[in-house]
């Protein structure tokens, strides 16, 4: 994993994990550096140590997540937790000057590692991430980072990132004092250079260092003495966590991101993915605009987006745009890579016939749907790649309109489409395996992780779903609390209870996603009255007047909620919607916000 040589006396130490699409803080690669370190301790002739990364958009991502979860006892977890805190130890320890570069994300351990540095610079490339989420898989930081961050950005500032997992941009981080300065990307090799910035930052303080108070007191380096005691408690907590079942859970459910993000979903014998050069968009509402915002912003591609209606385009012009502004505040982009973007979108009344896939999104009718499909295929190239973005409606009935039906298939995308990673892929019987393959590679290249399901009313995310949003419903008809329904779910860490999800979604729009599936699967999934009925529906958007009387207890309704869940994802397997159990684990992570830390099938 480890390069280290010399330039003009000074040491780099690159990070190169041939076996990885990222580099990763292992055991293995611990003792190789910490062997390095060791020899650098003793070495009067460099000057200086730069920690650098040769892979692209990546600095250093962590620990291996396989690694972690193959530890069994508290003693093992604890003295992974060990070897990873002495080093970055003797990292700070070093009387050279020392100083990360990042010109890639740098999370996890990896941040870790760069805050035992003196320095930390970075350039302004985009993908950079910096942060420690391990909240997020359900452990915490085991490698000293968080005594390191807290001592450089503060203690109040360093909860916050820790508690919430959040990733910062280069900017941002400067900001928050992790970072020390920006550099241009051109200088970036520049050691000589380099070495000139460090002493201007801010200076590294032995470890015997004396305290300061007030607000310089958390840049002063901790006593030994002291800085053991919260390295062993952060130990502890660490071992604590990352043996118990959340831990397990989250840290599956990263790897099972892994897995899917560039999975091959059909053999090489299916040939190759078709170039799509240029994509047009149909429908320019909610999920119109979302997607058209998505593909221009991802791929350097010319996007058209169509709509009947002058008034919904020119909305969606002005919402896209507001979009790319968030951007730039965000520091997603620069004012220029954002207008670039935008001015790949044009807006028509008509489709252009040029387009190598179309994505169409208009309201969820079937009628209105086929009809339009007729018509495209008059005017679109033959090779041309047509997609629905359906979200329950049968793909085998929306072709019957087509001729050439082979290059037809759904692509549900989900709600706002330009941050939900997953996109439902549902291939009729009649779709090539050429028109499959092109649409996968297509959404991968967007950086979105594609589901192959099979067509069938609700496809795999709703079909669990929304049996469990009448659930919710049925049970306020019962004299249950709306507010207790909602808690209960939110406590079980569900990103909205079912009700107000209800109403984000869209009372009409759910009542006719679910009269698809009871028409389908009967009284099983039947919709409650409340939902069917036009003006129960109107009361309903004001959950608060539903201020019931029955007495039950969050964990019965919590259970009541899953297991009609659990019952649907059984279904789905036995009726093999999905192949394997782990996708449709994937599917909820993805597309429903279900904790990660948790499992449809056990908790």
């Amino acid at each position: 994993m480890l390069n280290y040589y010399k330039k003009d006396n000074i040491g780099i130490i690159e990070f190169n994990d041939r076996d990885s699409r990222v580099n990763l803080l292992s055991s293995e690669n611990i003792d190789e550096m910490r062997s390095i370190i060791e020899s650098l301790a003793k070495d009067t002739s460099t000057r200086a140590l730069f920690f650098i990364s040769s892979k692209k958009d990546i600095f250093l991502a962590g620990a291996d997540i396989k690694e972690l979860v193959s530890l069994e006892t508290k003693e093992e977890a604890e003295l992974f937790c060990k070897k990873g805190q002495e080093l970055l130890d003797k990292i700070e320890q070093l009387k050279m000057p020392t100083v990360a570069v990042l010109d890639g994300s740098c999370i996890g351990g990896g941040l870790e590692l760069a805050l035992s540095c003196r320095t930390i610079l970075a350039t302004g490339n985009k993908k950079i991430k910096i942060g420690l989420p391990e909240t997020m898989l359900g452990i915490s930081p085991g490698f000293g980072g968080t005594r390191r961050l807290a001592r450089k950005t503060g203690l109040r500032c360093a909860n916050d990132l820790i508690n919430s997992g959040r990733l910062v941009s280069p900017r941002e981080a400067v900001k928050l004092k992790i970072v020390d300065r920006l550099i241009p990307e051109s200088e970036k090799v520049d050691y000589r250079r380099l070495s000139s910035y460090n002493s201007s930052c801010r200076p590294h303080r032995g470890s015997g260092a004396p305290p300061r108070r007030g607000r310089q007191e958390a840049a002063g380096t901790l006593s030994p003495e002291y800085a053991g005691e919260l390295d062993r408690m952060e130990r502890e907590i660490f071992a604590k966590k990352v043996l118990q079942e959340d831990a397990r859970n989250g840290l599956g459910s990263f790897l099972l991101m892994s897995k899917y993000k560039k999975r091959a979903w059909l053999d090489s014998a299916a040939g190759k993915a078709l170039p799509v050069k240029n994509c047009g968009i149909i429908g320019a509402g909610i999920m119109g605009k979302g997607i058209t915002y998505l593909v221009s912003s991802r791929l350097d591609i010319p996007v058209t987006v169509t709509d009947v209606n002058g008034l919904v385009l020119k909305k969606a012009k002005g919402a896209i745009k507001k979009i790319y502004a968030d951007a730039v505040k965000r520091d997603i982009f620069s004012n220029e890579e954002a207008a670039s973007r935008f001015r790949r979108i044009s807006y028509a009344s008509g489709q252009s016939d040029t387009s190598d896939i179309v994505i169409e999104s208009v309201v969820e009718d079937g009628s209105i749907k086929k009809e339009l499909f007729s018509g495209l295929e008059k005017t679109l190239d033959r090779e041309c790649i047509i997609t629905t973005n359906t979200s329950c409606l049968p793909i085998e009935e929306l072709a019957g309109s087509l001729r050439h039906a082979d290059r037809f298939i759904g692509t549900h995308f989900f709600n706002p489409a330009y941050k939900m990673k997953l996109v439902e892929v549902v291939p009729g019987s009649f779709t090539s395996k050429s028109t499959l393959k092109t649409v996968v590679c297509f959404l991968q290249d967007m950086g979105r992780i594609p589901v192959i399901v099979k067509d069938s009313p609700g496809f795999l995310v709703n079909r669990i779903l929304l049996p469990y949003l009448n659930e919710a419903v049925f049970m306020l008809e019962e004299g249950i609390a709306a507010g207790k329904i909602d808690s209960a779910m939110l406590d079980f860490g569900m990103p909205a209870g079912p009700l107000q999800l209800l109403k984000d979604i869209g009372l009409d729009v759910a009542c006719k996603a679910g009269k698809t599936l009871e028409e389908k699967f009967g009284n099983r999934v039947k919709v409650p009255q409340t939902l069917a009925n036009e003006d129960l529906r109107t009361r309903l958007l004001k959950t608060q007047l539903y201020q019931g009387q029955v007495m039950v207890r969050p964990e019965d309704v919590r259970n009541r909620l899953l297991e009609t869940m659990r019952r649907e994802a059984r279904m789905c397997l036995e009726e093999k919607i999905v192949d394997n159990p782990e996708v449709i684990d994937l599917a909820l992570f993805l597309g429903i916000g279900f904790p990660g830390c948790k499992r449809i099938w056990k908790n």
